[in-house]
C-alpha cells in the first residue's frame, strides 16, 4: 500500500467524519472506503458513457467480472454492446 498526500476541502472532511461514524471505523478507513465508492462510480459512468468496456471497468473498481455486471444491473445501467458485437463474438465462440 503506498501513502498519499492530499488536501481535503472542509465539506469532504465532514462526510469522512460522518461515514466514520455511521461505519464505526477511523476517518482513515472511512476515506479509503469513500475513494473506492467514487472509483467504482467514475468507472462505472464511464461504461454507461461507452467509454470504457465492462472487463475494463471490472478492473478499474477491482471486480470481477460478474460482479462488475452485478453493480451495473443495480444501478440500472444497460450493456454498451451492440447486438453486431453479440453476432460477432458468437460466431467467433463457433468457430473455436
Amino acid at each position: 500500500m503506498e501513502t498519499k498526500k492530499v488536501r481535503l476541502t472542509d465539506d469532504i472532511l465532514k462526510g469522512v467524519s460522518y461515514t466514520a461514524k455511521m461505519e464505526g471505523v477511523d476517518e482513515s478507513s472511512a476515506l479509503s472506503k469513500l475513494l473506492k465508492l467514487g472509483v467504482m462510480w467514475y468507472a462505472t459512468n464511464l461504461y454507461k458513457l461507452g467509454k470504457i468496456t465492462l472487463a475494463e471497468a471490472a478492473e478499474l473498481s477491482n471486480v470481477s467480472l460478474r460482479k462488475m455486471m452485478d453493480i451495473l444491473e443495480e444501478q440500472g445501467i444497460k450493456g454498451n454492446v451492440t447486438l453486431k458485437q453479440q453476432m460477432k463474438a458468437i460466431d467467433h465462440a463457433r468457430k473455436l
